[in-house]
């Protein structure tokens, strides 16, 4: 005999349902409600004891017949590394983040399950797991995956019929975000540049048949993007190929999003030209910055009204920078202010480096906006990172929140770096803890530490390490 303990007074729908029974005289309200028969109450002080002999010698002799742990079958097999991956990448990144990479959910479906395309699937997925996991064990199976989209993709640019296709452009373009993912050192790779070059190539190959499609253009369109985002975070200067290439869809292709990248196309240019000393003249540097902020400044009026961000004030909260925040249309729009913002940053950087000082006013314009433009980006991470209503600060970041942290680090850190302001840096460092802790981000806390202690670091460099090529609007 078994002692169950005192019987539950609700009645027996509810205790199916598990709510709480209200024991309503003649028939409960959750009964009621959900227009159920109710059957009445037990009485509570009634003993339930149970004969439970035939039950434990069936227990017993199941134990004696029970094949050892070893050799015993699982009743569901786990799902493999690679299907989770993939699953993965798809669920929280296609769907559920990015906004570059609509035509690859179609393009899988037509595509053969054991072609270059979903074989570069699946070396990008397992990258992009090991890339928030950080396992060594899903770094070793990424590179077999890679190794094995590189000999099946590299057949099919052998093949006429398939080369100039969708799915081999999309391919490449896959093995390229593999290395941004991987091999997050734009000097150190020799492959950095290797895939997003081969993609241009095989689209002027193509005699421009690639773009004639919409789904060409798209892949066409973010391959530009990707290319002057490479050279910049490798500090060279955009190739011939690309200009060509935004030449051949400037006629298909007009937003705001679009000039914003021939002006960072310029802002890269005229990095690497500082950088290798092609320009020298510091008043001409300047005036180039100059002439490339005011362009962006202007460019940004463009963006839709309801990209504007509405301002939030709440009380003193160690999340928050100042009496207010800022929340804006989705991650998407604040990605693409906070890209605005950073590349001004850089330009008005290089104008405080290069005016001469008795150039005051241009000295004192830069200064001002560097502190303006900063105090804007950390107004729009409060709201991505402020846990809800009902958990404390230290709440765990959910799988999107992570994703879209990744993006606000490097902001942050071009933020703290420039900006005058000693407490808007202390506090860039300590949000960056706060990411590092609540959403398990070993990179954030490395780069707060940078930030710390070695400021000067360059933001591509941030930019790449952090992995944001990967993760760009």
């Amino acid at each position: 005999m078994v002692y169950w303990g005192k019987p539950s007074s609700d009645c027996l729908p509810c205790r199916k349902r598990k709510l709480r029974c209200d024991l309503r005289r003649g028939s409960c309200g959750q009964c009621q409600r959900a227009k159920l028969f109710c059957h009445g109450y037990r009485n509570p002080d009634e003993l339930i004891i149970r004969d439970e002999t035939i039950l434990t010698k069936q227990k017993a002799l199941a134990r004696q017949v029970e094949p050892s742990p070893p050799s015993s079958s699982p009743k569901t097999l786990p799902l493999s590394w690679e299907v989770r991956a993939r699953e993965a990448f798809f669920t929280d990144y296609i769907f559920g983040f990015s906004r570059s990479y609509e035509v690859l959910p179609p393009l899988c479906g037509q595509a053969s399950a054991t072609g270059h395309l979903a074989a570069s699937v699946d070396a990008v997925s397992v990258a992009f797991m090991s890339f928030r996991s950080n396992a060594p064990a899903l770094r070793q199976l990424a590179e077999e995956k890679y190794v094995t989209a590189l000999q099946k993709v590299g057949h099919a640019l052998r093949m006429p019929e398939i080369s100039a296709t969708n799915e081999t452009l999309q391919s490449v373009m896959l093995l390229d975000l593999y290395e941004k993912l991987a091999n997050r050192d734009p000097l150190g790779s020799m492959a950095w540049m290797s895939h997003v070059l081969g993609a241009v190539s095989l689209v002027k190959s193509s005699g421009n048949g690639l773009i004639a499609s919409h789904t060409g253009r798209r892949l066409a369109t973010r391959l530009a993007m990707t290319l002057a985002i490479s050279c910049g975070a490798a500090s060279v200067r955009i190739p011939d190929a690309l200009t060509s290439l935004r030449e051949d869809l400037s006629s298909h292709v007009g937003d705001t999003k679009w000039d914003f990248a021939a002006v960072v196309v310029d802002v890269v240019n005229l990095q690497a030209d500082i950088a290798s000393l092609r320009i020298t003249c510091s008043p001409e540097i300047a005036g180039m910055a100059r002439e490339l902020d005011t362009q962006l400044e202007s460019l940004e009026t463009t963006l839709p009204r309801s990209w504007a961000p509405r301002s939030v004030s709440i009380s003193a909260h160690p999340l928050l920078f100042g009496s207010s925040y800022d929340v804006y249309q989705d991650h998407f729009v604040a990605q693409v202010r906070n890209a605005f913002r950073t590349v001004r940053l850089m330009l008005n950087s290089i104008i405080l480096k290069h005016c001469p000082p008795e150039m005051s006013a241009p000295r004192r314009d830069a200064t001002r906006a560097i502190n303006v433009l900063s105090e804007q980006i950390c107004a729009a991470v409060t709201h991505f990172i402020l846990p809800a209503a009902r958990q404390g600060i230290e709440a765990r970041f959910s799988s999107l929140q992570t994703l879209q942290c990744y993006t606000l680090i490097p902001p942050l850190y071009i933020a703290g770096q420039l900006s005058s302001n000693q407490a808007l840096r202390n506090w860039a460092i300590e949000i960056m803890d706060h990411m590092a802790e609540a959403g398990t981000m070993k990179i954030a806390k490395d780069v707060a530490n940078m930030l710390r202690l070695t400021p000067e670091v360059n933001y591509w460099l941030v930019y790449s390490m952090v992995g944001c090529y990967a993760l760009a609007a």
